[in-house]
């Protein structure tokens, strides 16, 4: 008889065939499932290999973008015609962005598949110890946890190297690296100093040579910056190589410098008059002492999370009358050139919302024991304390106005209708839980919106904003799990968006919003050259110690409704 020969593809074929049709037939699993002990638990080392299978297919697919990127991008000759060569240049674009997609879809399985292994290694040391297994629902509890906690690290990574201007490729690697929060925001504080430290900011210096006023000062105030880092708890710090010579100073021997103070300082009555002399007169000290609170706090304000800043795009006023912010409808569409050549003009519709900055302020004390004592410790505690409650001081302003109108918002100039109302069409007024079909409907209605001129928007949420009572079903819909039947299977397009809390929301109303910077529906900014709280200090005569005023200039408003989905909740 004449034997049968099969090729190595069609064996690999047959094989790939068999397990996919493994995987994607609950029967079958639970069939091969029953054939083995309970404690073998076949499901989740099924899962296992399913979660493995896919990231080997994410992987396979980024080699090959990436080879496709290459090879676009040599297709670009020196003849190659301008046209031509920017038809490549776009193509080559788009297979980046697809890249880009492919490594965070990595991230995430790779998470997905460390956190299936744990779990199966669990059952293992479960089975060897004679203990009884835990269930599937418990297993898959456990998982959800992990990955919800660990998305929500990667996202607070990702914001603080954002807003301290930290590059993507660091932030992936501190996710990848399973970094912590705190470790990746006193990284980025140190790379803001040293950013600032770079950049001069002596106005009228006419040649490259500081002299020696400039040179003590910018010295001192690098130093005490880095002490208070250091007394923070920052002990990575390094103090710059141009304020070593002040780096064991401590405040009352810098003090005693700038006035010319003579003589050890043995009592604290040396160190009183010394303070004294350095704010009563006009010696550099004030100053020094002023601007390096300054970068202090300003760096601990940049690296807070307040949730507004998640769905608000930011504006910057000259000054503190109302501003119009402009919002244009639609460039003007495209029309047909005529034989004689004449291309004709379009018009950009436009839609005017108002937008104010106020000032702010506050004013506390140092005490005299503090600045005697050198605690530098408890200063950095008040200047961190300071920057995290300006934070939610301005957060809560923002919610109020949020949640004003029972929840809908302020009202728009434009149509005097607030934000969120049902002649938007973005407004679910009797409410639903959270799931799969209520988002979806959400996310249908941002679609439908059309632009001022008319044109379907296409608008996709982004963030999806609830209060601490339903944070956690909304971060249990995002986590990818592999379902167990496949009507509970949740879209991918839903799980790319990002859950939120505040507990300034209460109830179960929940909120959609798109990216701030393709359809804001707030705005939140400062005066310009004011962008955070600033310090000022004096020592009068009423307070024992330095008398400290913080001020601060901050708006926030509504600008447009299309971006914004409101449901009441269930």
């Amino acid at each position: 008889m004449k034997k049968a020969s099969f090729s190595v593809a069609t064996v690999a074929f047959m094989v790939c065939a068999g397990l996919i049709a493994f995987l994607i037939s609950p029967d079958l699993a639970h069939a091969a499932g029953s054939s083995i002990t309970h404690n073998d638990h076949s499901w989740l080392t099924s899962h296992v290999f399913e979660a493995t299978l896919t990231l080997a297919g994410l992987r396979t697919k980024l080699t090959d973008l990436t080879t496709r990127a290459e090879q676009k991008l040599a297709e670009i000759k020196d003849d190659t015609a301008p046209d031509a060569a920017r038809a490549i240049q776009s193509d080559h674009e788009a297979i980046l962005a697809e890249i880009t997609e492919t490594r965070a879809a990595i991230v995430t399985a790779e998470a997905e598949e460390a956190e299936a292994t744990r779990a199966q290694q669990q059952e293992e040391t479960r089975r060897q110890a004679g203990q009884a297994p835990a269930n599937q629902v418990d297993i898959a509890a456990e998982v959800t946890r992990a990955l919800a906690a660990d998305r929500v690290r990667a996202n607070e990574i990702r914001d603080i190297c954002r807003r301290a201007g930290v590059a993507d490729d660091v932030a992936q690697r501190h996710i990848d690296e399973g970094s912590t929060v705190a470790a990746v925001r006193d990284a980025a504080w140190v790379q803001m100093v040293e950013r600032s430290n770079a950049t001069r900011i002596f106005g009228q210096v006419q040649s490259d040579r500081l002299d020696e006023t400039d040179t003590r000062r910018r010295g001192m105030r690098d130093a005490i910056v880095a002490r208070l880092a250091r007394a923070g708890g920052a002990r990575n710090v390094e103090i710059p190589e141009h304020a070593r010579a002040y780096g064991e100073m401590g405040i009352a021997e810098m003090a005693a410098e700038c006035v010319g103070y003579r003589g050890a300082l043995r009592t604290p009555r040396q160190v009183t008059d010394v303070f004294e002399r350095a704010f009563m007169t006009t010696s550099d000290f004030p100053s020094i002492f002023a601007d390096s609170m300054n970068m202090r706090l300003l760096a601990r304000y940049q690296v807070a999370a307040p949730a507004y800043r998640r769905f608000a795009i930011r504006y910057t006023a000259a000054d503190f009358r109302k501003v119009n912010v402009v919002r244009a409808g639609d460039f003007p569409a495209l029309q047909p050139v005529n034989e004689a050549g004449e291309i004709k003009s379009g018009t950009f519709s436009e839609s005017k919302e108002e937008f104010q900055v106020f000032p702010y302020g506050v004013s506390f004390r140092l005490s005299r024991q503090m600045l005697i004592n050198d605690q530098l410790g408890a200063i950095d505690q008040v200047l961190g304390s300071t920057g995290d409650r300006v934070a939610d001081w301005e957060n809560a302003k923002a919610f109020t106005l949020l949640l004003s109108g029972s929840g809908a918002g302020p009202t728009l100039v434009t149509d005097n209708k607030r934000v969120f109302h049902a002649d938007h069409g973005n407004l679910t007024g009797a409410g639903t839980a959270i799931s799969v079909a209520s988002v979806g409907v959400g996310r249908a209605s941002m679609m439908k919106q059309t632009t001022l001129d008319g044109i379907k928007a296409n608008f996709a949420p982004a963030t999806l904003l609830t209060g601490p009572d339903t944070l956690t079903v909304a971060e249990q819909l995002m986590t990818t799990l592999t379902p167990a039947q496949q009507s509970n299977a949740v879209p991918e397009s839903i799980r790319r968006i990002v859950p939120i809390g505040d507990a300034n929301i209460t109830g179960n109303a929940w909120y959609l919003f798109s990216d701030p910077m393709t359809a804001p529906c707030f705005a939140y900014g400062y005066l310009d050259g004011f962008e955070g709280p600033r310090l000022s200090s004096e020592n009068v005569f009423d307070v024992q110690g330095m008398k400290v005023k913080l001020e601060h200039d901050f708006g926030f408003g509504a600008i447009d409704f299309r971006g914004g989905y409101r449901n009441a909740g269930a």
